[in-house]
C-alpha cells in the first residue's frame, strides 16, 4: 500500500480537491483507494457526505489515531491512501508526512503562493525525508500568470509536476454532486488533466517501490557475508 500526503501552508491551494481527484482517478484506474482526512474543516468529509456510498472511501482521523487507520486501510486492502492535511504547517501535518511515501504541495499558480511553498517543500524533504514535488493549481487558460508562475518554481529547482490543475467551472459543478470533473466531465479537459497527474504520482511510486526492491537485493548478499 502507498501513502501520499498532501500538504499546504497556505488555504485556498485546492489541496482537498486535488486529493477527492486523486482518489478518484485511482480508482477508475482498478485501485482501491481511501481519503484520510486530517483537516479539522472536514471538506472531504462533508464531500463524501454528498457523495454516497461510492468509492473512494474518507476517513476522518487525527493525529492520534492516523496509524491506526493506516493500518487498518493496509488490512482492507487498500492499494492508495491519501491524507488530505490541515491547511497549515503544523505537527499534523508533520506526522501525515513522516509516513507517507511520497508528499505533493498543490499551490495556486501565482508567485504570491509559490513564496509559501518552500516551508512545505523542507518540512517533507529535510524533516520527514520524503519526496515531494509541486502540483500548480487553479491555472487560467489565459494571461501570463502561470508562466510567471512556471519560472519562480524553475528557479526555486522546486520538483515540479509537469502537469496542473485548471481553473475551471467542472470543478466546482462536480463538486456540488460530491463527484469530479473525472465522472461528470470524463472527456473533457479537467479529466485529462486528473488523469495526467494521477499518472506522474503512480510513475513516482513505482519508481520508488523498484528503487526498494534493488536495495533490498543488494542488501541480502551483505547480510549472508556477515
Amino acid at each position: 500500500m502507498h501513502v501520499v500526503s498532501l500538504l499546504a501552508q497556505k488555504g485556498g491551494s485546492g489541496k482537498t480537491t486535488l486529493a477527492e481527484c486523486l482518489a478518484v482517478a485511482a480508482c477508475e484506474a482498478g485501485k482501491l483507494a481511501a481519503i484520510l482526512d486530517m483537516d479539522p474543516q472536514g471538506t472531504a468529509k462533508s464531500w463524501k457526505q454528498r457523495r454516497g456510498g461510492d468509492d473512494p472511501a474518507v476517513i476522518p482521523v487525527t493525529m492520534a489515531n492516523l496509524q491506526d487507520e493506516l493500518d487498518r486501510a493496509r488490512d482492507a486492502g487498500a492499494d492508495l491512501v491519501f491524507i488530505d492535511t490541515p491547511a497549515r504547517l503544523s505537527d499534523w501535518a508533520m506526522e501525515a508526512a513522516k509516513v507517507s511515501d511520497l508528499v505533493i504541495v498543490p499551490s495556486r499558480a501565482t508567485v504570491k503562493d509559490l513564496e509559501r511553498v518552500e516551508a512545505s517543500i523542507k518540512l517533507a524533504t529535510v524533516y520527514a525525508i520524503r519526496p515531494v514535488f509541486v502540483v500548480l493549481t487553479q491555472v487560467r487558460p489565459r494571461g501570463d500568470r502561470h508562466v510567471q508562475a512556471e519560472e519562480f518554481v524553475t528557479a526555486k529547482r522546486f520538483p515540479v509536476c509537469p502537469a496542473s490543475i485548471g481553473d475551471r467551472v467542472s470543478y466546482q459543478d462536480s463538486d456540488i454532486l460530491g463527484l469530479t470533473p473525472l465522472e461528470t466531465e470524463p472527456n473533457g479537459k479537467g479529466a485529462e488533466e486528473i488523469r495526467r497527474i494521477y499518472r506522474f504520482t503512480s510513475e513516482l511510486l513505482n519508481q520508488l517501490t523498484n528503487k526498494q526492491a534493488n536495495h533490498e537485493q543488494e542488501e541480502k548478499p551483505h547480510r549472508r557475508a556477515l
